[in-house]
């Protein structure tokens, strides 16, 4: 069992490595609940493990490494799936996303703060498109409304986002 400093130290650790995992596991593994599935895994695995781990390497490689694994193992499981990486091209996704992660992460953070900032209906009009997966048309019928004004309306909202993000990252950068 872990110390308290050391449970902490991991808590820390996993809170700054978790959104760059979870877009890792996302980006390779397309159904939401089993990537919630291999993400959960991945974090226990990790807190078991915490004691192996090497200190003098960054927490999100190792982190990256064992999702990597979960993912692979999950893989093995559903040997159906229709996609499946070999290993060696799952090795590089796994380095090249340790390398982006950092400004992935911090771009997905100003987005969601940007998403926060939004006026309600405009959140939800988000919500409905992008994390319920529904079409304009399917969102008008839900709102009462019509595919064409949604369209519109969300065209409105990304780009909005967009300079949200990018003004975000400017301060985030002048204020590091």
């Amino acid at each position: 069992m872990l110390s308290d400093s050391d449970q902490e130290r991991f808590m820390r650790l996993w809170t700054s490595a978790q959104p760059a995992v979870a877009n890792y596991v996302h980006a390779l593994v397309r159904d939401h609940g089993a990537a919630k599935d291999v993400l959960q895994e991945t974090a226990l695995v990790l807190f078991r493990r915490f004691a192996d781990y090497d200190r003098q390497r960054p927490f999100l490689a190792w982190a990256l490494g064992i999702a990597r694994f979960q993912v692979m193992g999950l893989q093995r499981d559903a040997a159906r799936s229709r996609v499946a990486f070999d290993d060696e091209l799952l090795a590089q996704f796994t380095d090249t996303w340790a390398e982006l992660a950092p400004a992935s992460s911090d771009r997905s953070a100003a987005l969601q703060s940007c998403i926060e900032r939004l006026a309600a209906h405009a959140r939800r009009l988000v919500q409905l498109r992008y994390f319920e997966d529904l079409t304009a048309e399917q969102i008008a019928q839900r709102l009462g409304g019509n595919g064409p004004a949604v369209r519109v309306n969300l065209q409105r909202i990304r780009e909005q986002l967009r300079v949200c993000v990018e003004r975000q990252l400017h301060l985030d950068g002048e204020m590091s």
